[in-house]
């Protein structure tokens, strides 16, 4: 079985790849058996299966692909800037544009399908260590004072966790989009 995530894949495997991920973030998944993801990434059910001994395995790995491509942006653009409140919102900035294309639906499998609301949590502890690391280079800088970076990381975790969930986001009337750009320009003026 190839690394979905890694660059060795065939350009098919890729295309195949990039047709699911966009397929997925439209309609969700759990619904979806091989054949169909055959169909929409207009190939043959043996192409799935080199992707994946199973249905489990070939979904967690295209929504471990989707999130780990979303941090190599989020880390790209934050190392394009210096000042610590840019840093913040130019790592969220990625994870706001890929949310935006996610439908509701995808959200809802994500979280609600253990194998990859596990992916997502994996991804999202890797994320609040990549802000803790941020907010400590910030510190040693001196362009924040009080608490630690590991507080401050699990503050900005706490309430990214919290966005995370559709009952919460149903009830605000935002999409995670949404309410990651504004904690994103809320971060920028409140971590000073």
């Amino acid at each position: 079985m190839p690394d979905v995530r890694s660059n060795a894949l065939s350009g098919r495997q890729s295309d195949v790849l990039n047709a699911l991920e966009e397929a997925f973030l439209a309609e969700g998944f759990r619904h979806l058996t091989i054949g169909d993801m055959a169909a929409l990434a207009r190939t043959s059910r043996r192409t799935i299966y080199h992707l994946g001994k199973s249905k489990e395995e070939v979904v967690v790995g295209v929504v471990d692909r989707y999130f780990n491509s979303m941090g190599k942006e989020a880390l790209r653009r934050a190392h394009d800037t210096a000042d610590v409140h840019d840093q913040i919102e130019a790592y969220l900035s990625a994870s706001v544009e890929r949310n935006r294309r996610a439908s509701r639906q995808f959200v809802h499998d994500v979280e609600n399908y253990l194998p990859t609301s596990h992916v997502y949590d994996r991804h999202q502890e890797i994320a609040i260590r990549e802000l803790e690391t941020i907010v400590r280079k910030a510190m040693e800088r001196g362009e924040v004072t009080g608490g630690s970076p590991a507080l401050w990381a699990e503050m900005l975790g706490a309430v990214i966790r919290h966005l995370r969930d559709p009952d919460v986001l149903d009830r605000v009337g935002a999409t995670r989009g949404d309410a990651l750009e504004l904690f994103g320009r809320f971060c920028r003026r409140g971590l000073a």
